[in-house]
This record gives C-alpha cells, sequence and structure tokens, in this order.
C-alpha cells in the first residue's frame, strides 16, 4: 500500500470532523471527548486529541488514528477506509493504471450513474401517470411495506420498457458503455447497442457502508409479469457484480443497520430484501441480508467488526436447510459465535413475523443454537447412536472432516469443540482426536496434490506425468532444505510487510517453526521456542494479538518520544529479544520505515500500520506518554539504555539455558564437551565484566 498516500490522506481529513459527524464532541482539558458508540457510555469515555489526530476509548481498550476510526465505525477493512477518506478529502485513490474519468473504469462515473437511475426508479413508483405505477405501489402494500420504510429502503418501480434506464443515462450525457458497467444493462446479443436489465419490477437499491447507491436488486410484480409469461424471468433479479458491487462482499441493509448492530452486540442475517424490511418494520433493526449468494466469509470478517454474535436466520424449507449445513466450515473458519435460526413450518422470516410477531422471533433468536450444535443435531437426527454403529461413524467422519479444513484452530476451541463430540457420539476424545490428526493428514495431501496439479498446469505440463515423475528420493530431498536459514533482514527477498505478517502467522501451523522462518526474520521470531525464563519468544499456538508486555512498551515509549532512538533501536534491538509477536510487528514496521528512508516518527508508523489492534497499542502508549509528561525523572536515553542492559542480560540467559539443553541432549565425547563448558564459562566471565 502507498505510504505516501496513506500519509496526503491522513494530514487532508481532520479526525475531529471524522468523529464529530455522528457524535458529540465535548472539551475535556486539552483533549475532546464523546460518548463512546461501543459500550454503553453514560459519560464521555471516547478521548480524542486533535493535535496528534488520534483517539481512545480506555473502557472499551479500543483507539488509533482516523483509519482505524472509519474501519470500526463502518466495519470495513483497511483499505477499504483508505479509499473512502480518500474520496471525502477529494484525492484521487489509484492503484492501476490511470483511468479515464467517464469511462467504464471510472468508479464515480458509475457511482454517478447508479443513483441517477436509483432516484429516477424511486420517483417512477410516486407515478400518476401510468397503471403500471400504481400496480406496483398497491402490490408493495399487500406485501404488508409501509410508506415510511419504502423512502428508508428507497424502493422504486423499474417501467415496463426496455430503454427507460438506458435512455436516461445517454440523455445525460452518459458514454455508451456506462449502462452495462453500471449493472442496470445488458448487451445485446448483436453488440449493437444495450437494454434494460430491469424491466416492470419493484427495485431495492443496495448501499455500500458511505449509504451511496452501487447495484440493486429487482422483485417480480404478479400482475405485470403475467403478461410476459415464461418469459417474465425469476422472482428475484439482482444486479451483476461490477467495480462498485461484489455480492460475495455486500449485505442488504448494513448501512442503516451497522449503529444497532454495534450496540446490541448481534447481528441478525437474512435471505431477501423483504425479510429486512419486515423485521425493520416489527422493530428489529439489527437486521441485513445476503445479495443472491450464502453467508461467507468476508460477510463475517466485517459483522465480526460490528458484533460478536451472528445469527443466520434461514427459510424452513429445504433450500434453508441445506444453506445451514454449509455454514458450519465458516463457523470454524471465521472463529465467530456464528448461531444458526432455521424457522418452523417451511417459513421466511416475513411470514413467521406476521403470523406470530416480533417477541416470538426474538425468542427463537435467543435460543437459536451455535453452527456446531446444529449441524449434529442435523446429522444425528433419527440415528440410535447405540446402535446405529454405521451411520455413526459416517457423522464423526463428516464432522472431523470440516474441523480438518480450518487452516488453524485455537487448542481451546478445538479441545472444546472435540469435547461435545465426544458426549455427542459416546466416543473417547483421545480417538477423536486421532481421527482428526488422520482427517487432517488426508488434507494436507489433497492440498499438495492440488497445489502441484496447478503448478504443473501452468508450466504447460501434464500433472500427472510431473507426480509420477518425482523420484522417492526426489521426496525425501524436499524437508532437507529446512536446514536452509532464513533471508536477512533487507535481503535481495525484499522488503518485510509488516501488515501481512500477522495474517501469516495466522494461517501458517505455528507447530512448525520453520513455516514461520520462511515468511521473514519478524516472523521466524514470532515461532521460535526458548527454555529460558522470560525468553522474547512467542510460544506455539500463542494468539497473535497479544497486548505488549512492559518491557516492550516502554521501548516503544521512548522510541516514540525520540525518533533518534527509533532509529538506533531499528539497529540494535534483535527481535527475538521481544515478548509478544505485537512488538515484533511493531518493530517490522520501524524497520520498513527505516529501509524506505522515512522519518521514524509515531506518524508515519501509524500510517504504514494497517492493523487496528497494532494502531490501538500504538496510540495507548502516546496517551500513556502524555499522561505520564512532567512525572517521568528519566530521560528517553537513559530509559533505553537501561532496557538495552535488561535485553541483554535475558538474552544471556536465553544463550546459557541453550547451550545447557545442547549438553543434555547431544551425544558428545568428553572433549567436545569441555569445549562448550568453557564457552559458557567464557561468556559468564565476560557478562560479569561487563556489568561491573
Amino acid at each position: 500500500m502507498d505510504l505516501d498516500l496513506k500519509e496526503r490522506v491522513r494530514a487532508a481529513v481532520d479526525l475531529v470532523d471524522v468523529i464529530g459527524a455522528s457524535l458529540t464532541l465535548v472539551p475535556k482539558g486539552r483533549m475532546l471527548a464523546a460518548q463512546c458508540p461501543w459500550h454503553d457510555d453514560r459519560s464521555p469515555s471516547l478521548t480524542v486529541n486533535r493535535e496528534r489526530q488520534t483517539w481512545k476509548c480506555w473502557v472499551c481498550d479500543i483507539g488509533g488514528d482516523v483509519f482505524s476510526y472509519v474501519m470500526r465505525r463502518d466495519g470495513v477493512d483497511f483499505v477499504t477506509a483508505l479509499r473512502s477518506l480518500a474520496e471525502q478529502a477529494g484525492i484521487e485513490y489509484q492503484t492501476g493504471p490511470k483511468v479515464d474519468a467517464g469511462s467504464k473504469d471510472d468508479k464515480s462515473t458509475l457511482l454517478a450513474a447508479v443513483k441517477l437511475i436509483c432516484d429516477a426508479y424511486f420517483d417512477q413508483l410516486d407515478s400518476p401517470s401510468t397503471d403500471d405505477a400504481k400496480i406496483a405501489r398497491d402490490y408493495l402494500a399487500s406485501r404488508g411495506i409501509d410508506d415510511e420504510h419504502r423512502h428508508l429502503f428507497r424502493i422504486g418501480f423499474a417501467p415496463d420498457s426496455w430503454d427507460f434506464a438506458t435512455g436516461l443515462l445517454k440523455r445525460n450525457k452518459f458514454r455508451a458503455e456506462i449502462p452495462v458497467a453500471a449493472g442496470v444493462a445488458l448487451n445485446r446479443r448483436g453488440g449493437n447497442g444495450s437494454y434494460d436489465l430491469f424491466r416492470g419490477r419493484l427495485m431495492f437499491p443496495i448501499h455500500d457502508m458511505q449509504n451511496r447507491p452501487i447495484s440493486m436488486g429487482g422483485r417480480v410484480i404478479p400482475e405485470i409479469a403475467a403478461r410476459h409469461g415464461e418469459n417474465a424471468g425469476g422472482k428475484y433479479i439482482n444486479g451483476p457484480e461490477t467495480k462498485l458491487f461484489r455480492k460475495s462482499e455486500q449485505l442488504y441493509g448494513l448501512q442503516l443497520a451497522r449503529e444497532s448492530i454495534r450496540k446490541g452486540g448481534q447481528a441478525l442475517v437474512m435471505e431477501g430484501y423483504t425479510d429486512v424490511i419486515a423485521a425493520r418494520q416489527s422493530g428489529i433493526d439489527p437486521v441485513v441480508a445476503v445479495l443472491g449468494t450464502a453467508l461467507g466469509e468476508a460477510h463475517v470478517r466485517t459483522l465480526k467488526r460490528l458484533a460478536d454474535r451472528v445469527v443466520l436466520v434461514l427459510d424452513g424449507d429445504a433450500a434453508g436447510q441445506r444453506r445451514a449445513d454449509e455454514v458450519l466450515e465458516l463457523f470454524i473458519k471465521a472463529d465467530a459465535d456464528l448461531r444458526v435460526l432455521t424457522l418452523p413450518d417451511a417459513m421466511d422470516p416475513a411470514d413467521y413475523l406476521h403470523q406470530h410477531g416480533r417477541d416470538a422471533l426474538q425468542q427463537l433468536v435467543a435460543e437459536a443454537p451455535d453452527a456446531l450444535e446444529h449441524k449434529l443435531r442435523s446429522l444425528t437426527a433419527g440415528i440410535d447412536l447405540t446402535h446405529d454403529t454405521h451411520a455413526v461413524m459416517q457423522a464423526i467422519d463428516t464432522m472431523t472432516g470440516i474441523l480438518a479444513k480450518a487452516p488453524m484452530l485455537d487448542p481451546l476451541k478445538q479441545d472444546q469443540m472435540i469435547l461435545r463430540l465426544s458426549r455427542t457420539f459416546e466416543i473417547s476424545q483421545s480417538r477423536l482426536e486421532d481421527r482428526l490428526e488422520k482427517k487432517r493428514a488426508e488434507e494436507k495431501e489433497r492440498k499438495r496434490k492440488a497445489a502441484k496439479f496447478r503448478a504443473a498446469t501452468a508450466a504447460g505440463t501434464d500433472p500427472r506425468s510431473a507426480e509420477a515423475s518425482a523420484s522417492p528420493a526426489t521426496r525425501k530431498s524436499g524437508p532437507a532444505t529446512r536446514n536452509t536459514p532464513p533471508a536477512p533482514v533487507g535481503s535481495a527477498t525484499g522488503p518485510i510487510d509488516p501488515n501481512l505478517l500477522l495474517a501469516e502467522a495466522a494461517e501458517m501451523e505455528l507447530d512448525d517453526p520453520w513455516s514461520m522462518q520462511q515468511a521473514g526474520p519478524a516472523a521466524a521470531s514470532a515461532a521460535a521456542t526458548n527454555a529460558a525464563t522470560n525468553a522474547a519468544t512467542v510460544k506455539p499456538n500463542q494468539d497473535r494479538e497479544v497486548p505488549l508486555s512492559s518491557f516492550d512498551r516502554e521501548l516503544f515509549e521512548t522510541m516514540i518520544e525520540s525518533p533518534e532512538l527509533a532509529g538506533r533501536a531499528v539497529e540494535a534491538i534483535d527481535p527475538e529479544w521481544l515478548d509478544t509477536l505485537s512488538a515484533k510487528m511493531i518493530l517490522a514496521a520501524y524497520q520498513e520505515l527505516d529501509l524506505q528512508g522515512r522519518e521514524l516518527t509515531v506518524e508515519t508508523l501509524l500510517a504504514l500500520i494497517e492493523n487496528d489492534f497494532l494502531k490501538n497499542e500504538v496510540v495507548t502508549m502516546q496517551f500513556r506518554l502524555a499522561q505520564r509528561e512532567g512525572k517521568i525523572t528519566q530521560s528517553p536515553e537513559q530509559r533505553f539504555q537501561s532496557l538495552l542492559e535488561q535485553f541483554h542480560k535475558r538474552e544471556n540467559i536465553a544463550e546459557k539455558h541453550r547451550q545447557i539443553a545442547k549438553l543434555e541432549s547431544l551425544a558428545l565425547d568428553e572433549n567436545e564437551e569441555l569445549d562448550l563448558l568453557k564457552q559458557l564459562f567464557d561468556r559468564e566471565k565476560d557478562r560479569q565484566q561487563i556489568d561491573h
């Protein structure tokens, strides 16, 4: 990601304006404060530092800069937040070749086109000049959608015409390619122009988190569809994927539900536009819908930024049951509290609300099982767990097979899942763990073969012959490369991207330290193990987002106070000395800035770091320093030197433990043992001379 672009956007946008657009800011000493939207805040506890352009809520222990605020507020990733703020500041966001203004690749042009059509459809529903508009209004009323929510969701009507949208865009001087690129038209078969995609339908605009229409979906109106017979099309037509719209990433109604999801800590995900509108009308606000696709990883990532709990509310028909079975793998991979509610009697949410009301639905939501329990109930329905051995084994294979597909499971979560399977099937946990490991081995082999197939295909060779030609000797020689040392920082392998290291660490199997070494020096440090007490390492399977230790925090606070010390720290500090992966990532960011020849200030550090957890750690240190101003007796230089001495002592202890472990584990002859002991003695002697 272009650091210059990030710095330009950060300089052009005032954090106070961004926060003040949705929260009321009041003076609080030298700072500003607002009621935090992420907890039940009765007195302003979200603090904003206008001078430093940072924010912090101590109750939630979250904070950062303008990018992390927008990421958390909108539930988006860093790139989306950067793009949004760049547009707000009038700065061109360009990641590829320069785009021709007004072309099909120009997003601002596409946004303008979609808005023009959505507004026109909205106005058409109120049109007194056509009978079809009245038919559409009557049908909307028959679906129970009132006028307030029709305006809230900007529901419109697409006239039963082949050129309403295309003609409107043409009259407004849009290029001929724009209707198709914006997702409102289709190309004619002969290549001569385009025609409207939506005809004679109720229209439901789809908005992004900035409340801008980016696509739309159309629902059939039976009385109008009857004129066209079999050519009327499906019940719903969703807009195609465009440069603005990705159905695997967007959720209908999220721009309206965002605040209620955040405050309630829960999101309900339904399957249709009208389900969402019916829920809102009944007083259930934290509700969204998928857009013609199943709930996916990108959806869950977005919702996890806003809420701890996601409830998938599915129709009670057969299709809904199938979709319920598909979400378990997603539940495991996403590490989310994902629950599944399948409605009774083949009802959809709108029907259920009409018949039973809001309270009944909310009760079902409160009792919804998590995805694992839902899948277990589905697999064991009608099975005699005591006598139907074959069916039980099939169910166990299914469950362990799904668990094995997760790239990495938190040990506690895995143990808890295995315990639940053990209780359900009355089989020991150890046997289930053995079956899971077998399934993981099968999954690894499958992935290996798939990767080999792709590589051979890309090279233009026969994948089968490539697999067969690998001799046993060749296969055995592979692991020998594990003895090759990792490339040093700044080597020809290129600069480290600190923003990727956390993601890579999350995906790698940390029980294999070599997998981290291949990712780069900082990642290798995170996976290393050390027998010494307080050794600066990360144990296998340790949580990646761990707050900084007191040692690490004190080090970085001196670096924040003095950019000159930051430069010295980059040269003097070994990542192995640091206690947490979080600290290693921040040091990697400083290393990257140093390699680029940037100033090692906290502002450039925050601009480089995209991970919101790390941003919070940096901003927390800024606020701590401000609170301790005038109270710290030692200078940053003195504190830095003291820390270096402590780090050196810890490293000496760690090295001593490594040498002792080597003595205990290796079959050395007498001379080799004496040499190693002499090395230990000399090292200890040197250390004591330095100390005195």
